[in-house]
């Protein structure tokens, strides 16, 4: 990536997940329902809301919405950094989504400024590339940095930003405007258009099963397999709930399926996301449908960094423990063009043939 973009505020979440990132909060990265955008004719003007505090945690409790219904115990307790004692499920469930609710931030009018700022200097590009971008409402949330891991992700169509990426995407704007190189600047291009992406994602995810099966070579799980370990420790991506997907290892020279996740340990307080870790589980195709496969009641998994071969067959392989992830990073390079080889990574012919047909 242009050592000038995004990665200023969001490194891989891959490293994150895998606990190499520092602790610094500019270090911070980036329920499956179907929430509509309201379209809007392709203009050079996008339309940027951001909501208040009272608007924002209204939007995590939205009717329907399942994302803190299905957490499990271990991952509330990294959520909340306790390790809640004595708390029964439900009520734990209650109190990470209140918990989330009251550390949503009012913007100051500098983080409006620079965050409309980066989204209206994207928009010629976007109109010329990828309209369907163009002509989707950006919606932004402000959170505390102690919520979600400091990682900004989108809930609905909502782009929920830690205080410290606002921060700091301020700070960058006022130092472009006073150096006069605020019209030039692609800073903060990629982090906004990775996270729009999940927006578009969870909006039409039909939109986007070609370029996860045909393009990147995962197979939909119907239904999605689980087992009672699983439940208890998966860590849920608001980015990308749908655990549905099962990717053939015989497509890099390997045998078998296996299925990306991200897990927490068994520990009292798991740190969020230093403990958070990215295995591929092994599944299987039954008569009965897809299972899990388990030894002593623990699904048998692999390391995804250590399989031969699997990094290596996306464009991108920083976040490839699920496919909106993998999406949403190569869907960010292709419209900004901003990687030298783009074009000689694997499958990105493939991917900008299905990206000129659905995102027009």
């Amino acid at each position: 990536m242009n050592a000038d973009d995004a990665s200023t505020f969001q490194p891989s979440r891959r490293r994150l997940l895998c606990a190499t990132a520092g602790a610094a909060a500019l270090a911070a990265l980036p329920a499956q329902r179907a929430f509509a955008t309201t379209p809007t004719q392709p203009d050079a003007t996008p339309r940027v809301d951001f909501l208040s505090p009272q608007a924002g945690a209204a939007a995590f409790a939205q009717a329907g919405d399942t994302y803190y219904a299905n957490m499990g115990l271990i991952e509330i307790r990294a959520r909340m950094r306790s390790p809640l004692a004595g708390l029964p499920l439900a009520d734990a469930r209650a109190a990470v989504r209140a918990y989330d609710a009251e550390r949503v931030l009012a913007f100051t009018d500098d983080e409006r400024e620079a965050l409309h700022g980066v989204v209206s200097r994207m928009q010629p590009l976007l109109l010329a590339r990828a309209p369907l971008y163009a002509r989707t409402p950006w919606s932004f949330i402000k959170l505390d940095d102690a919520a979600e891991g400091g990682m900004p992700h989108t809930r609905g169509p909502h782009i929920v930003l830690p205080k410290a990426v606002t921060e700091g995407i301020a700070a960058m704007h006022r130092e472009m405007k006073e150096s006069g190189k605020l019209a030039v600047t692609p800073r903060g291009r990629g982090l906004l258009l990775h996270e729009q992406t999940h927006v578009l994602e969870r909006a039409d995810p039909a939109r986007f099963e070609p370029l996860i099966t045909d393009v990147f070579g995962f197979t939909r799980m119907t239904p999605a397999p689980t087992t009672a370990w699983l439940d208890a420790h998966v860590g849920t991506n608001p980015d990308g709930p749908d655990l549905a997907w099962a990717f053939a290892l015989e497509q890099i020279g390997g045998k078998g399926w296996i299925m990306p996740v991200v897990t927490l340990p068994d520990v009292a307080v798991p740190r969020m996301p230093d403990d958070f870790q990215t295995p591929g589980l092994d599944v299987r195709r039954t008569d009965a449908g897809w299972k899990i496969a388990e030894k002593d009641g623990v699904p048998t998994s692999r390391d995804l960094d250590k399989i031969a071969g699997y990094h290596a067959h996306f464009p991108f392989p920083d976040e490839d423990f699920h496919p909106n992830e993998i999406a949403a990073v190569t869907l960010s390079h292709w419209i900004l063009q901003d990687v030298p080889d783009l074009d000689k990574r694997p499958g990105m012919r493939a991917v900008e043939a299905w990206a000129k047909r659905a995102l027009a």
